[in-house]
């Protein structure tokens, strides 16, 4: 077995295939509070090829240089901005289902549950998850086992479970499993 870099495996599996079937996700977090996880989420959304992120909150409250350097090169790669909008149909293109990640009464595990095609997830801050005003708002509300201790995840890491999750049911329903190993 021989060392591979990313891009030239990737360049031979082509994974991007996957959007000639299902549409992109966009990715939505509320008032992340630090430029790392803010920075993280961009690099994530990148990755998973999403259409854009939005943050909910002020953009004026958070040191952008940070932002930017822990996004690295996905800064420029993906559109993210910052919206004081609450009403998230305002920001969800039409279509789309909202799907919270997050521990909640009627969540349901990500495992276990079907997710959408076309879908925006989001995600909560790191100290109070999703309001209940924005939790109402959403089509589908799934929470990540976690089995060890500490019981909660950060957030850019429950978000890349997420997104990576959805990817895998979307190429086990939607696609000639070319990436499946």
């Amino acid at each position: 077995m021989t060392y591979l870099k990313s891009n030239d495996l990737f360049g031979q599996l082509n994974p991007e295939r996957l959007y000639e079937r299902v549409p992109r996700p966009l990715l939505i977090a509320d008032h992340l509070l630090t430029p790392d996880n803010i920075g993280a989420i961009i690099r994530l959304a990148d990755n998973i090829g999403a259409t854009e992120v939005c943050f909910l909150g002020n953009e004026d409250e958070h040191r952008l240089g940070k932002v930017r350097r822990a996004a690295a090169s996905s800064r420029d790669n993906i559109r993210w901005y910052f919206s004081e909008e609450n009403d998230l149909r305002k920001i969800v293109p039409e279509g789309k289902k909202i799907v919270a990640i997050e521990t909640a009464d009627n969540a349901t595990c990500i495992y276990n549950t079907e997710l959408p095609d076309d879908v925006a997830f989001i995600v909560g801050n790191e100290r109070q998850g999703l309001s209940d005003v924005l939790l109402a708002q959403c089509d589908m509300v799934v929470f990540i086992p976690v089995p060890g201790p500490t019981r909660s995840l950060n957030v850019s890491h429950a978000a890349a479970v997420a997104l990576f999750e959805w990817q895998r049911q979307m190429l086990d329903h939607k696609t000639d499993k070319t990436f499946k190993t």
